[in-house]
C-alpha cells in the first residue's frame, strides 16, 4: 500500500481531526489572501493617482508686479482688472514641450462665461444644482440673461484637462479636441439630453445681454457658432457658487471661440498651462530644465509643482500597505506555529502507529511522506475554498477599510482667501468660482479582487509552510531509532 493511499485512508477515517486541520488552514489562507488582495487594491489606487496627478507642473503668470495689472472701466459698475504681463500662449507651451525632454502633453486653460443658444435661437435650458443658491438665485433674476450664463472653459487639449485626467469627468461620447480644431465644443451628456442635442449638432455662444449693456456693446454681434464634438459625464458630485455655473452646465471650447463670444476680454490670454510628464520620477529634473530655458523669464512666469493632492491620497494608502505587510507576515508566522503545534500533538498520538509501520519495514521517509500527504490533501481543499471566502472578505471589509482611509481626501473648495489683493486693491480670479468636487478622488475607487497570481502565491507559500511544520513536528520521530519507538509502544 503506497503512502498516498495510507494518507487518504487516514484523512477520511479521522474526520474530526481532519476537519479541525481544514479549519486552521482555511483561516490562515483566507486571512492572507484577503490581506494580499486589499494590499494590491491599495497599491493600484495609489499608482492611478501618482500617474494621473503626480506628474504635473503648472506654468502661470508672475502676478506679483502691481504695475502690470490692467484695469478697465465697466460702465458705471466699476472696473475690471486682469494681469497684463507676458501672456501665456499655446506657442509658448509648444516651445517648452519641444525644448524639454520628458513632457508628454499640456493643456492651457481660461474660464469665461457665455450664454449658450440652440439652432432656433432659444437659450439652452440649464440643469439645476441640488444645492440651493440661497439668496443668489433672486439676485441673478434681476440681471436679465446673466442667470443663463455657463462656465466656458477655453482649452488647448481637453484630453489633458485636469478634470478629465483627474477622473472627475469621463468622455462618454465623441472625442476630445485640440487648439487645431475649428470652433469645437464639449458639453455634458445631461445638458445635451435636456435640450435634445447630440454630437455633431451646433449651438451658439454669446455674451450675456446684461454684460454687453454695461459695456456699451450689442450682445447680438458676439454670437459664435460651435459644433459639439464630445459629451462628458461627471463621476462625482460638485458644488459651485451659482447653479448655472455648475460642472453639468459647463462648456469646453477654444480660446478663439471664447474671445469671439466675449470681445471684452481684450488682450487676455490663458490663466495657466498644465504640463504632464512621462515619468513622475523625472518631474524635478524637468522643472529645472524648464526654469533654465532662455526665453522663460522668472519675472514673467512661475513654475510650480503641487503634490499635496497626491500626498493626501497616497499617504493613507501607503500606511495601509505597510500594516498589511506586517499582518501577512504575522499571520503566516502565527499560523505556522499553530499548525506545528497541532501536528506535534498528532505525531505524539501516533507513535504507536509509527512503530508498527517501522516494524513492517516502512522507512522513516515514507512515514513522514504520509504525514505530509495527509496535510497537503486537506490543504488543497482548504486553499481552494479560501479563494472564494477571501474574495468575499476582501470585497466587504477591505473595500470599506480603503474607502474610509481616503474619505478625508475630499476635494472641496479652496481654503485660500477669495481672490487676490495687491497694494490694497482686490482682484477676483475665475478659479474662485470653479466647481469643487466632494467625496474621495474617483481615481481611488477601490476594486478589491483575488487575482490568480495571489492564489498561486498562497498555494506556494502554504506548501512551504506545511512542509516546514510537518518536518518540525516529525523531528522527534525522525531522531528516534526504531528500537526506541517500539519500546514506547509497550
Amino acid at each position: 500500500m503506497s503512502f498516498l493511499h495510507r494518507a487518504f485512508l487516514y484523512v477520511t477515517r479521522k474526520r474530526t481531526k481532519s476537519f479541525l486541520l481544514f479549519c486552521i488552514l482555511l483561516g490562515i489562507a483566507t486571512l492572507v489572501l484577503s490581506a494580499a488582495a486589499i494590499q494590491s487594491a491599495a497599491g493600484t489606487a495609489a499608482l492611478n493617482v501618482r500617474q494621473a496627478l503626480g506628474g504635473i507642473f503648472t506654468l502661470q503668470q508672475n502676478t506679483s508686479d502691481p504695475d502690470k495689472w490692467i484695469s478697465t472701466q465697466v460702465g458705471s459698475f466699476g472696473t475690471r482688472s486682469y494681469y497684463g504681463g507676458e501672456p501665456l500662449t499655446d506657442a509658448l507651451a509648444r516651445r517648452i514641450m519641444d525644448g524639454v525632454a520628458g513632457i508628454r502633453g499640456y493643456n492651457a486653460t481660461y474660464t469665461g462665461y457665455t450664454v449658450p443658444v440652440d439652432a432656433n435661437g432659444n437659450i439652452l435650458e440649464l440643469l439645476e444644482s441640488e444645492d440651493s443658491d440661497g439668496g443668489l438665485a433672486s439676485l441673478l433674476a434681476g440681471l436679465g440673461d446673466f442667470g443663463s450664463t455657463v462656465a466656458t472653459v477655453a482649452a488647448t487639449n481637453t484630453a489633458f484637462d485636469s478634470y478629465f485626467t483627474g477622473g472627475y469627468l469621463n468622455l462618454t461620447e465623441g472625442r476630445h479636441f485640440t487648439a487645431a480644431d475649428e470652433n469645437p465644443a464639449i458639453i455634458s451628456a445631461e445638458l445635451a439630453a435636456q435640450n435634445g442635442l447630440q454630437v455633431g449638432d451646433r449651438i451658439t455662444l454669446r455674451m450675456s445681454e446684461h454684460s454687453a449693456s454695461i459695456r456699451g456693446m450689442d450682445a447680438g454681434t458676439t454670437t459664435t457658432e460651435v459644433t459639439i464634438v464630445g459629451l462628458f459625464r461627471a463621476t462625482a458630485k460638485s458644488t459651485t457658487l451659482f447653479s448655472n455655473w455648475s460642472m453639468d452646465n459647463t462648456i469646453f471650447t477654444t480660446l478663439e471661440v471664447l474671445k469671439a463670444a466675449r470681445p471684452d476680454m481684450g488682450d487676455e490670454s490663458f490663466e495657466q498651462i498644465q504640463f504632464y510628464v512621462d515619468d513622475p520620477g523625472e518631474l524635478d529634473r524637468i522643472v529645472r530644465d524648464v526654469n533654465a530655458l532662455p526665453d522663460l523669464d522668472p519675472t514673467d512666469f512661475t513654475v510650480s509643482v503641487d503634490s499635496s493632492d497626491v500626498d493626501a491620497v497616497t499617504r493613507p494608502l501607503a500606511n495601509i500597505d505597510r500594516l498589511l505587510s506586517i499582518f501577512i507576515a504575522l499571520t503566516l508566522g502565527v499560523g505556522a506555529a499553530v499548525l506545528c503545534l497541532v501536528l506535534s500533538l498528532r505525531m505524539k498520538e501516533r507513535v504507536r502507529e509509527s512503530g508498527i509501520q517501522l516494524a513492517l519495514g516502512i522507512s522513516k521517509k515514507a512515514i513522514v511522506a504520509q504525514y505530509l500527504a495527509e496535510v497537503l490533501l486537506i490543504a488543497v481543499l482548504a486553499f481552494s475554498l479560501a479563494v472564494v471566502t477571501s474574495g468575499f472578505v476582501a470585497d466587504t471589509i477591505g473595500g470599506r477599510l480603503l474607502e474610509n482611509a481616503v474619505s478625508d481626501t475630499a476635494q472641496t473648495a479652496a481654503s485660500d482667501p477669495f481672490g487676490t489683493s495687491l497694494d490694497g486693491e482686490f482682484f477676483a480670479d475665475t478659479s474662485d468660482f470653479a466647481p469643487a468636487f466632494a467625496g474621495s478622488n474617483p481615481l481611488t475607487k477601490i476594486e478589491v479582487e483575488v487575482a490568480p497570481r495571489m492564489a498561486a502565491g498562497m498555494f506556494g507559500a502554504g506548501f512551504l509552510m506545511i512542509c516546514a511544520a510537518v518536518l518540525l513536528a516529525a523531528a522527534p520521530v525522525l531522531r528516534m531509532k526504531p528500537k526506541e519507538i517500539l519500546s514506547q509502544m509497550s
